[in-house]
């Protein structure tokens, strides 16, 4: 009888106890993981880190609170006026307009109203017919207010000048041009550059000239000859009368010194005499 042997032995389960993991041993922590794209997760995250979009701010309203008030100010004081009043205390005019803001107010709030029992989202005509009725404005009585209005613009028409057209400005005369050239006669070169080459480009038409009126002639200048002439004369007459001035003062002296004194060395030498040429 034939007996077979296993080459495998028989391990005993007690063996593979080093295999199982301890209960009070530590996991070991998972490798990070690294995405093939970066960049991409980069985005997520910056993405996620965005505030969301904020609403659009509601846009700032056309009519501020100064201009409602002079509208409201004007209309206290046309009723008023209309009401034969001849003015107002500015308390008085305060306490009237904070009236009317209020009234206003009331109204917009009870047309409101009437459109939200509507399921409406912004009042209309009808609803604001009924907010007058509730407060006791009727259509007649609105009526009754348009007509006297349409009839005080009738009576004081502001009176629209149309615009006046200024006549423009006259503009200064354009200047006097030569005439242009004739095409069938060759332009007429000066001997003064006939001599350039034909590379350099030509003379303008003759249109293109401006005419100006011709320089006028220069004085001719006074030789100095002339000049010397005129000085000599002038010194010369300076001379003679300096001489005279003088001879009248000696003798008017003479007389107011001696007087009644015969002075006999006057006759002694004669007295020199300046020659003066008249010419």
């Amino acid at each position: 009888m034939s007996t077979s042997i296993n080459p495998y032995p028989i391990v005993p389960t007690s063996a593979f106890t080093n295999l199982t993991p301890a209960p009070n041993s530590s996991s070991p922590k998972p490798a990070p993981y690294y995405p093939t794209f970066p960049h991409l997760q980069l985005q997520a995250q910056q993405q996620q880190l965005q505030e969301p979009p904020r609403p659009p701010s509601p846009v700032q309203p056309a009519v501020t609170p100064e201009i409602a008030s002079n509208c409201i100010r004007k209309l206290i004081s046309s009723e008023l006026k209309g009401a034969h009043f001849d003015g107002a205390h500015p308390a008085a005019l305060d306490r009237l307009e904070k009236e009317v803001v209020a009234f206003v107010q009331q109204l917009y709030q009870r047309a409101h109203e009437y459109a939200d029992l509507s399921n409406r989202t912004g009042p209309v005509i009808t609803d604001l017919l009924r907010t007058c009725d509730d407060y006791g404005l009727s259509t007649d009585h609105l009526r009754k207010v348009k007509a006297k209005t349409v009839k005080r613009k009738r009576k004081s028409p502001e009176i629209v000048q149309p615009p006046t057209l200024a006549p423009p400005e006259s503009r200064s005369p354009s200047p006097e041009l030569l005439p242009s050239d004739d095409e069938g006669i060759p332009p007429v070169i000066p001997t003064t550059i006939r001599s350039l080459p034909n590379t350099y480009p030509t003379l303008p038409p003759k249109h293109t000239y401006l005419q100006t009126p011709a320089s006028p002639p220069k004085k001719a200048a006074l030789p100095s000859l002339e000049k010397k002439l005129k000085t000599a004369g002038l010194v010369q007459e300076s001379l003679k009368n300096l001489l005279i001035a003088t001879e009248d003062n000696d003798n008017q002296e003479d007389a107011e010194l001696l007087g009644h004194i015969v002075n006999w060395e006057v006759n002694i030498r004669p007295r020199k005499k300046w020659r003066v040429d008249k010419n």
